[in-house]
């Protein structure tokens, strides 16, 4: 049962409980605000440690995220050597096996849809230059250099990067912050599941903007979190909320969360849409959680209904349900497609 808002006493001083900073960027705020959950997960700021992470709806940030929220720091050294081999040591290799999938109903769609949505002044897309932030196994680079545009990536694990050179694509083993925001600029910025993983998107957001031409484009993948399946899901069934996964999420966004974020660190929204309801198939008998085999299942029905629309030419009508899905906070994923107007 959700838990009583934790609000300030009021009355006396009341700069010293919202102090007009923390109502722009979350860096440093005095985060306060509902509590919706609490989960153990373990500390990157203490190897080999456990803690417990509140779950709030945070009034400073507008947006549910964990609380602690663990340093810059420690996320880096944690992406840099702990996620790919200790949390998710089967990611690359599923990646791989399901490429055909991410190539044709993920990143092609994506970046078709960025290419005909920059305004950059540019006749072709052999002028377009694409970063895609925490680019893993550089499915997206792939498919975008066989669009011709030239192709730079940021991932934090090395070895990981390392491929990703091999695959003939440009790939930093870097933070975002360490890019120059100079005439050299991209034209479209991609960041699949990874702006819940920040410890302020707002900031991520924001230098995203800056390494941006304009007229660019911003293309953002989030989960979908606290939609009305999941939350009937877990009824029915009992369970906990299986989709908080702290130190990996930290930020739980919903449509409106994404939009208010985007949209405050100043780009223009051209499309949101939701992705496939994989969660749809708890409430039909079957509870995939904490079960990998029925997962991998479910997720193999879901590949294979969208490989086929892509088969049968029927991507937009795909496209348009996702989309209609969205108005009412269905799909596993949020696609927002964003851009930096010309000034």
């Amino acid at each position: 049962m959700m838990q009583e808002p934790r609000w300030p006493e009021w009355g006396g001083d009341m700069d010293r409980y919202y102090p007009w900073h923390i109502w722009t960027s979350a860096a440093g705020a005095h985060h306060a605000g509902y509590l919706l959950d609490t989960v153990i997960g373990p500390n990157i700021e203490q190897c080999g440690m456990q803690q417990i992470y509140e779950i709030i709806r945070c009034e400073s940030c507008v947006a549910i995220h964990v609380a602690p929220l663990p340093s810059t720091e420690a996320l880096a050294q944690y992406y840099a050597t702990t996620f790919y081999d200790k949390d998710k040591p089967e990611y690359l290799e599923r990646t791989e096996r399901d490429r055909d999938w991410w190539e044709a109903c993920v990143w092609g769609p994506i970046l078709e849809q960025c290419r005909q949505s920059t305004h950059c002044g540019l006749a072709t897309a052999n002028e377009l230059r694409l970063l895609d932030i925490g680019c893993g196994p550089a499915v997206s680079l792939d498919v975008a250099a066989r669009m011709g545009m030239h192709t730079t990536g940021i991932e934090p694990n090395r070895a990981v990067a390392e491929a990703a050179w091999k695959r003939g694509h440009e790939v930093f083993c870097a933070a975002l912050d360490t890019l120059s925001a100079n005439d050299d600029r991209w034209h479209i910025i991609t960041a699949y599941e990874v702006l819940e993983h920040q410890s302020c998107p707002e900031d991520f957001l924001l230098r995203c903007y800056d390494l941006l031409a304009p007229g660019g484009i911003l293309a953002i993948v989030v989960p979908n979190d606290y939609s009305p399946i999941q939350m009937a899901a877990q009824a029915k069934l009992d369970l906990a909320p299986w989709w908080l996964a702290p130190p990996q999420h930290l930020f739980m966004f919903t449509p409106k969360t994404l939009q208010l974020c985007v949209r405050r660190c100043g780009f223009s929204i051209l499309d949101m849409r939701g992705t496939y309801p994989l969660d749809d198939a708890l409430l039909h008998g079957q509870n995939y959680i904490g079960n990998d085999l029925l997962g991998r299942q479910v997720h193999t029905v879901r590949m294979q209904w969208e490989l086929d629309m892509v088969r049968l030419e029927k991507w937009a009508y795909v496209e348009a349900e996702y989309r209609s899905n969205l108005q009412h906070r269905i799909g596993r994923e949020i696609v927002c497609i964003a851009r930096k107007e010309a000034v």
